[in-house]
């Protein structure tokens, strides 16, 4: 039963995120409720009036040929990627990148629209928008659509991956709501380590997950995730395996401060298992898991909670070369 009840809960941790004020953590609507949503709603409004003063700083910057002023606005290992992967990485290759591209456009401006600004959990927000560029009289101005992750550090809004988009969202664009997830995690415990590696499939159709779980006097478990986009649901699903046949998906619904994730799979013994589990980032390296109505079989099972970190990369893995001239944000 220990193995069912683990996979249940590898289940969860797997699909990784958040929750809201209308699915959350308590269900009665009170005046105290009503008082704690308005002030996180006015919260909410704040943040993004700042994450909008952010953007106002990056088109008067970009606007100035400031590649200073504009490289400032990124975290120190933030990403710039274009629409086909390209990448440039770090705040020092991203202010030489706009710094030759104010040098081959001496002329040229941009205007810079948002769309929406959504927030996942209190310390991270996605933008999406679209940028028109001014140029030179005479030449034909260049539009575009762009997603930014803004992470909360400090007390101050930055930009952490900036990332080209095509005309209309695709599944991959969709997928960027979940790209934080990408690399390496852990969490320990008294009873055992859970550790987690995500990366892009390929295609960028998907996110892969590996999950290694180990426990005192127990096997190493391993586990496979893929998340991707339903386009009937129109919501995340992730389908999981683990390593001694048993399998799962789960359907993940955004919320005011993160995701719900409705979690079920099946043992190779035919129990059946099922979970309600709630991801808050609480910043772009932490976040915190809780997993309520996990039941196996006909055992009804106490709810968890874990603070789940994300291991710093390696030296070599910081840097990466600029070689990608966008044409927009």
């Amino acid at each position: 039963m220990r193995r069912q009840t683990l996979f249940g809960i590898v289940l969860a941790i797997g699909s990784l995120m958040l929750v809201s004020s209308d699915v959350a953590w308590c269900q009665n609507q009170t005046a105290a409720d009503d008082t704690a949503a308005a002030a996180r709603v006015a919260e909410q409004e704040k943040q993004e009036a700042a994450i909008r003063a952010t953007v106002d700083k990056f088109t008067e910057a970009y606007n100035a040929h400031n590649a200073e002023a504009v490289a400032a606005l990124f975290l120190p290992q933030a990403q710039i990627v274009d629409d086909e992967n390209n990448t440039v990485q770090g705040r020092e290759n991203i202010q030489a990148l706009f710094a030759d591209v104010f040098a081959e456009q001496p002329e040229t401006g941009i205007e810079v629209q948002i769309e929406s600004i959504r927030f996942i959990g209190t310390q991270l927000a996605l933008e999406t928008g679209s940028t028109v560029t001014v140029p030179p009289e005479g030449l034909a101005p260049e539009s575009g659509r762009y997603s930014v992750l803004h992470v909360l550090m400090d007390g101050k809004w930055q930009m952490a991956v900036v990332r080209d988009m095509p005309d209309e969202p695709t599944h991959r664009d969709r997928l960027e709501m979940l790209a934080w997830l990408v690399g390496d995690w852990i969490d320990e415990s008294p009873e055992g380590r859970v550790s987690t590696s995500c990366r892009w499939s390929d295609d960028g159709s998907f996110l892969l997950q590996e999950i290694v779980v180990q426990q005192a006097d127990q096997d190493v478990m391993k586990v496979s995730q893929r998340i991707g986009w339903d386009p009937l649901r129109k919501q995340f699903r992730a389908w999981i395996f683990d390593s001694e046949g048993g399998f799962g998906e789960s359907f993940w619904t955004q919320t005011e401060t993160g995701w719900l994730i409705r979690a079920t799979s099946v043992n190779t013994d035919g129990t059946l298992a099922s979970a309600t589990n709630h991801i808050a980032p609480t910043g772009i390296d932490r976040y915190v898991f809780l997993s309520v109505d996990r039941v196996s079989g006909d055992e009804v099972l106490p709810p968890v909670s874990v603070t789940v970190v994300r291991k710093p990369p390696q030296p070599a893995a910081i840097s990466a070369p600029a070689t990608y001239a966008p044409k927009k944000k």
